[in-house]
This record gives C-alpha cells, structure tokens and sequence, in this order.
C-alpha cells in the first residue's frame, strides 16, 4: 500500500506504523518505482505482493543452497566487520527457546524461516568463535555480540522492531553485499547469536 494517503493503492484505514511494516514494504529502482506507480491499474497490490514474494522466495533458495557451503574462511569475512573494539555492556549467554525468543522480539514466520536456516550451520558457527578464543582472542564472542549490539540498539532506539529490524541486522551481518556466500555466512552468525545470547530481547514487553 502506498505511504502516501493521496498515492497509488492508499488505503486510508492503514497507520503510519502498518505502512512502515516490513510486509508492507517493496524494494525499487528509481525507473521501476515511476513505473509502477505510474501504471497502478497494471500493477494492483497482489501483482506487487507477488513480486515481492517470487523474489523473496529466490533469494531463500539461493541463501539455502550456499548456506551448506560456507567454512571458516566465510566466517572470518564477515566477523572481521561486525567485531567491536568495545565490549558491550551486557554479552552474557542466555539460551533461549527460539520460539520464546521470537514471540519476544515480534518475529513472524519469514524471519522464523531465516532463523532456522542459519542454524543449519549453528555447530560451524560454535567452532568458529572456540578457534577465535582459544587461538586469537579470548574476548572475541563478546566482542562479536557487541558489534551486534551496537547496531541493534542503534535501529531499537529509532522505534523499528520486529521483521524489519531483523532484516536490518542481517543486511549489516552481510556487509550488504550481493554474494550469497557472504550472506549466507552473515545470517549463519545471526541466527546463532539470536540462539544463544541477548542481543535480542529476551522476555515479553
């Protein structure tokens, strides 16, 4: 639906939150987005939804299919950007059942999706950051959780939760690359940090 009350699809009855919601929300170029909105009787919202959703459906594909492949190499890639010279101010483990956790953090069930997905690689992920500890860093999970951390708070502070934000962490895990190694390696680390401690929260608000 449009942002916009006067704009192409508006729906009146949607508020600015429901409007800003990530299941509302389409990716465009500049070319695309005048095409689309100057041709709304030929691309109605279900067209719209569908695009989104075919694209959505690839990149999982894609995602799944070098999530298999990733090593420590992948790992090193991305951690290298995350890691935070600070340490957070809490980066303590806290397992929690991830259902919990998502009913906690307003999670639905694409990010469920993504959630599992990475866990595929939970184990290489664990043997990662042990190699990092025993033989580079003894902080180096909590330096990881930091770096986390920090862009979480920076997106929770602006009000943005749920799906969206998310998607923002795993996009700033990625680096924001289009190489579905790198993501694949990124939404790895994610999913495992979700897993096992807090950067996200941990009980019901």
């Amino acid at each position: 639906m449009a942002f916009a009350d006067a704009g192409p699809r508006a729906d009146g009855a949607l508020n600015t939150k429901q409007k800003n919601d990530f299941d509302n929300l389409l990716l465009l170029c500049a070319a695309c987005h005048r095409l689309v909105d100057g041709q709304p009787e030929e691309y109605p919202n279900d067209v719209l939804f569908a695009m989104k959703q075919n694209h959505l459906d690839w990149v999982d594909e894609n995602l799944e299919s070098q999530m298999r492949e990733i090593k420590f190499p992948e790992l090193e890639v991305v951690c290298s950007r995350i890691i935070d010279t600070e340490l957070a101010s809490s980066t303590g483990f806290h397992t929690l059942p991830p259902a919990e956790k998502m009913t906690a953090n307003n999670l639905g069930p694409k990010t469920a999706k993504k959630i599992t997905l990475g866990l595929m690689q939970a184990p290489l992920v664990a043997d990662y950051m042990q190699s990092m500890v025993t033989h580079v860093d003894s902080e180096f999970p909590e330096r990881l959780i930091s770096g986390f951390r920090s862009e979480y708070d920076k997106h929770f502070t602006k009000g943005i939760r749920g799906d969206g934000l998310f998607a923002l962490l795993e996009l700033f895990a990625s680096g924001g690359t289009a190489d579905f190694d790198r993501q694949a390696a990124g939404l790895a680390v994610l999913a495992h940090l979700f897993q096992v401690c807090d950067i996200f929260e941990t009980t019901v608000t």
